[in-house]
């Protein structure tokens, strides 16, 4: 086992290291590959990913560059040649799920026996992936998510006989610049604007796991999202960052100077940003609500408690109201917007008092939705060093509080939608009880359900108009008014 320096999220690649090189079997026609001395024929690979946006943006980046060695990607385990994971450390239940998952690997590693690879990614890995090599004899190598850019050298060495080994080096160069990279064929993108985090929330292990804050310049950003529109047919893209308001901040740019600029690029039709941080929430950027038309009316923006003082226990930088301050602007700005949050229940400590603020938060914030938890532990946090005197039950009663009182909010705020029309892109369709439904989200991130005009009526990828007939708060459901159809781009 061994820490070993590597090529980090920079998009690049090891000057002296071995290059993939393609060539055909002369015997079978097969495509190869030639990686040093290694060939790889057509292989499987199966990943799981838990967790954030963030997360998901960085699978679709390594799907990416395992093309490159000859991998197709599987919805089967059972098919699979090599098996990653990509993992989160901020939520309880997607860690436990990740250990049951790899576990679980080990019985599918003894029928495949030498023929299966195992891999795990992220943020897991970044701060456990020494314990896990030694802990799992069935995982092969375990690397951070600063790394990821170099799977394909990883997956080499694997194949090489170099197992049992991590890789969690930092990216210390001072500029972040990549290329996006995306395999799914959509019209949806999520383009990585800024990487780590400043804040040192309490609670929150992404500093530790993603390190110090650090933005794409403006420009490239601009050009990278111009190419995947005119090339790839990208439509909607979603900017991301573990704090994306604080984008650009040591280059003299901002998040609203971007989205501005990406205002100008034809064919693109919808432009998302996530996650934010109330303190970054600047006047400049509330004003480009306003401003920009393809900006979502939708925003994303966790507080996490109701409570100023559980607020300063969190270290989270800002009062209640200042957020509501913050809230208030914005809609003023854009009356269309809707706001969701996060919300810990059972903070290390928390009286009921704090608790009841939070509920009262609800009624003053009147948000569309919430992401609602109840507070777990995460070693390495100032929180997991405080002596703590709530208990488990104390924590689920709460939230269990929490989200009654938020439903029955919700499903009053829903029912205003009832009535009028939105133009989304259908995304999927779902059977229940043998009726299939299409799917797509408004402009303000509202799934909306609608039956076809024939069940043979393919919607996928659509631009369409549907009418909302009935919500709850959980779902709404609409009457389709028009097929607007697909938007193509001109090389296609």
């Amino acid at each position: 086992m061994e820490m070993t320096e590597a090529p980090t999220g920079l998009g690049l690649r090891t000057l002296d290291g071995p290059k993939e090189e393609w060539f055909t079997d002369e015997k079978t026609g097969a495509r190869l590959v030639k990686m040093g001395e290694v060939v790889f024929p057509p292989r499987k690979v199966w990943m799981k990913t838990y967790g954030c946006q963030m997360n998901y943006h960085d699978t679709d980046r390594i799907m990416s560059h395992l093309k490159n060695l000859n991998f197709t990607q599987t919805e089967e385990v059972e098919d699979a040649d090599l098996v990653l994971f990509n993992t989160c450390a901020v939520r309880d239940l997607a860690n436990n799920k990740f250990y049951s998952h790899l576990g679980n690997m080990k019985h599918q590693k003894a029928t495949k026996k030498d023929n299966l690879v195992v891999g795990v990614g992220g943020c897991v890995a970044q701060t456990e992936g020494k314990e896990l090599i030694a802990k799992y004899k069935h995982l092969d190598f375990a690397f951070g998510p600063d790394t990821i850019d170099s799977i394909n050298d990883m997956v080499y060495r694997t194949y090489a006989g170099d197992s049992k080994f991590f890789i969690n080096s930092w990216d210390r160069s001072e500029n972040f610049s990549i290329e996006t990279k995306i395999s799914h064929g959509t019209p949806q993108a999520f383009v990585n604007i800024i990487k780590g985090c400043n804040k040192y929330c309490t609670y929150c292990i992404v500093p530790y796991t993603r390190g110090k804050e650090r933005s794409r310049r403006v420009d490239e950003v601009v050009e990278d999202i111009r190419r995947l529109v005119k090339y790839q047919g990208i439509q909607e893209v979603t900017l991301l960052g573990q704090n994306v308001n604080s984008f650009g901040k040591e280059n003299g740019e901002s998040l609203a100077q971007l989205i501005l600029e990406l205002e100008n690029l034809d064919g693109l039709e919808i432009i998302r940003y996530t996650t934010s941080h109330p303190y970054d929430i600047s006047d400049e950027l509330i004003m480009t609500h306003g401003v920009s038309k393809k900006l979502s009316k939708h925003l994303h923006l966790p507080i996490q408690s109701g409570s100023n003082t559980v607020l300063k226990r969190m270290n989270r930088e800002y009062t209640v109201e200042h957020y509501l301050d913050r809230v208030n602007k914005l809609r003023e700005i854009q009356p269309e917007i809707i706001i969701s949050t996060d919300i810990i229940a059972g903070f290390v400590n928390e009286t009921n008092e704090e608790h009841q603020a939070t509920l009262k938060l609800l009624d003053d914030a009147k948000f569309d939705f919430i992401y609602s938890y109840a507070y777990s532990k995460r070693n390495k946090t100032r929180a997991a060093r405080s002596e703590d005197h709530l208990t488990n039950d104390i924590r689920g009663a709460r939230l269990r509080e929490i989200q009654l009182h938020q439903l029955k909010l919700q499903a009053e705020i829903r029912s205003e939608m009832v009535g009028k029309s939105y133009r989304i892109l259908v995304e999927g369709k779902n059977t229940f009880k043998g009726q299939t439904k299409w799917k797509g989200r408004t402009n303000c991130n509202r799934i909306v359900h609608f039956l076809p005009e024939s069940p043979e009526q393919n919607l996928q990828w659509n631009w369409v108009d549907v009418k909302v007939i009935e919500t709850t708060a959980l779902s709404c459901q609409g009457e389709l008014e028009a097929v607007i159809g697909k938007r193509i781009p001109k090389f296609q």
